[in-house]
């Protein structure tokens, strides 16, 4: 019996195929994974990334409405300042309009007291200027309701501009968007299709090296001849020898046979 090597070539190529493939195939797929994973990867970072930002990105425009809200306080502020100086500033110029208005009442009253026909000198003078006073008076009631007006709509400016200011931060900062999925990988090769090659690789190895080639039973024709076994006989043999001579009967034996038997 001789090997086939070809038979032995090619069951060694199955043998080495099969397993350079199924590694190659478990190196593709690790590959694809690694790819897969590295996106999740980089997604998960822009996710959390954009977390932060959002985040950060409302803590900034926490303290930009806080300077802005301490700004339209400030400014209301001001403007009610400003208009309490204005109307200072009127009321003192009507009362000394009405002091000169006054003075001229004194005066036409003097010249209207002196008696006889002098009784009425000037005494439309002194009406006018009573005329005058009460157009003052009610100038100065006037500026006091405008001013109140006017510091009123500072005011309501003052914290209308701080209620827009915090009706961009009220919501907070926002919920997150949806947070990136965990990603499928794919599926490794089977072993069980590289165990079948590397076992019909194996088989035409074996084929090859003549393990199932059926050979005759011994001692038939074709077959190698049957080997000598000795037999061993059934029951052991004894060496032939003349036999013992037979002694000749005795009486005195006899007797003594007898006696032993208890006759």
């Amino acid at each position: 019996m001789c090997a086939d090597p070809i038979s032995l070539a090619l069951g060694g190529a199955q043998i080495a195929q099969t397993v350079a493939g199924h590694n190659n195939q478990v190196a593709q797929v690790d590959a694809q994974n690694r790819n897969i994973l590295s996106g999740y990867n980089q997604r998960k970072a822009a996710y959390e990334k954009s977390n932060l930002d959002r985040v950060g990105m409302y803590a900034a425009k926490l303290i930009d409405v806080e300077i802005g809200q301490d700004e339209a306080a400030l400014a209301a502020r001001k403007a009610e300042s400003q208009i309490d100086l204005e109307e200072d500033a009127a009321l003192r110029a009507i009362l000394a309009q009405d002091e000169e208005l006054q003075l001229k009442q004194m005066k036409a009253s003097n010249f209207a007291n002196e008696g006889g026909r002098a009784r009425s000198f000037r005494v439309n003078d002194a009406r006018l200027a009573g005329r005058q006073r009460g157009k003052l008076s009610a100038a100065a009631d006037e500026l006091t309701v405008q001013s109140y007006i006017n510091r009123r709509e500072a005011l309501l400016q003052g914290d209308k501009a701080r209620k827009d200011l915090y009706r961009t931060v009220n919501l907070g900062a926002g919920t997150a968007g949806p947070a990136p999925e965990m990603p499928e990988y794919l599926d490794y090769p089977s072993e069980f299709g590289a165990y079948l090659g590397v076992a019909m690789g194996a088989a035409t190895i074996a084929a090859g090296a003549g393990v199932f080639d059926k050979k005759p039973p011994p001692g038939t024709d074709g077959g190698a001849p049957a080997p000598k076994v000795p037999i061993e006989p059934k029951y052991p043999s004894y060496p032939a020898t003349t036999p013992p001579p037979v002694p000749a009967p005795s009486y005195s034996s006899g007797r003594a046979a007898a006696r032993a038997r208890g006759f």
